[in-house]
């Protein structure tokens, strides 16, 4: 078994959850914030808007583009977490071959975890920010149009924080995505759309505060015969290489059923 992992639990933007989620573990002191520290690595190129892009390979025969938006975990305001899950989907997506998209959350974006950049998981988050935050995405695929780079596919991948915004989004309909893969977090909010994208919910057994989640989800899915797929490892609060290189797979897999 693949476990080498794409985050590591020293870092505690990985201990945070959504708003459904425990709370997430002391801070280490030694993780001060850097002031004015980009919110994008330096090797990835800044669009407007504080969106991360690193350009997929290019369109080889008939296989479709793939472009991921990339939801990250929570990160407080001013560090430099980000930089980690944003080298380790882009790892991912050398490994897979697509294209990725990162953007920043809601500077203090979390009632109950102030001075976080968050996702707006809660009702009163949504109304307040859901519209900006969906705009600025959209607005970073158009640029990327714009300049001829353009992919055939969109897939939303989500940790922790970002979990739970993205089966959030899938499940009310909030986004059009062609996917959408989940790890260490996630929950069920209704069926509010017709329309039905493959979700794949990566469940993290060791986890103690997201794991009766995600298999809550999980049932809630089946129940309500949502094309999905779950798998289980025996991991923390993480994202493993196996765990994504198998979610690309599946929702590539399912999109060419559709």
């Amino acid at each position: 078994m693949l476990t080498s992992a794409l985050f590591t639990l020293h870092t505690a933007a990985q201990l945070a959850l959504g708003s459904l989620g425990a709370a997430p573990a002391t801070v280490p002191q030694h993780d001060t914030p850097a002031q004015g520290t980009p919110w994008c690595a330096p090797e990835l190129k800044a669009l407007e808007g504080d969106v991360c892009y690193h350009a997929g390979p290019l369109k080889k025969d008939d296989e479709p583009r793939v472009l991921v938006i990339f939801l990250h975990g929570l990160v407080q305001v001013g560090a430099d977490w980000q930089h980690h899950q944003q080298r380790a989907i882009v790892r991912g997506a050398k490994r897979n071959g697509f294209g990725v998209l990162a953007p920043k959350g809601i500077d203090d974006g979390s009632d109950k975890y102030p001075g976080m950049v968050a996702w707006p998981t809660s009702m009163k988050a949504q109304k307040q920010h859901e519209a900006a935050v969906l705009a600025q995405w959209t607005h970073a695929r158009a640029a990327l149009a714009e300049a001829d780079d353009r992919y055939d596919q969109v897939y939303v991948v989500g940790f922790s924080n970002g979990a739970y915004y993205g089966t959030s989004l899938a499940t009310r309909g909030a986004f059009e995505a062609d996917g959408y893969a989940v790890f260490a977090g996630g929950s069920y909010w209704g069926s509010a759309t017709k329309r039905r994208p493959p979700i794949f919910v990566g469940v993290c057994s060791r986890d103690g505060t997201t794991v009766d989640r995600a298999r809550d989800l999980v049932r809630a899915l089946k129940r309500a015969k949502w094309p999905h797929r779950a798998e289980t490892r025996k991991v923390g609060h993480t994202m493993t290489d196996a765990h994504l290189d198998h979610a690309i797979a599946y929702l590539r897999e399912a999109a060419g059923e559709d």
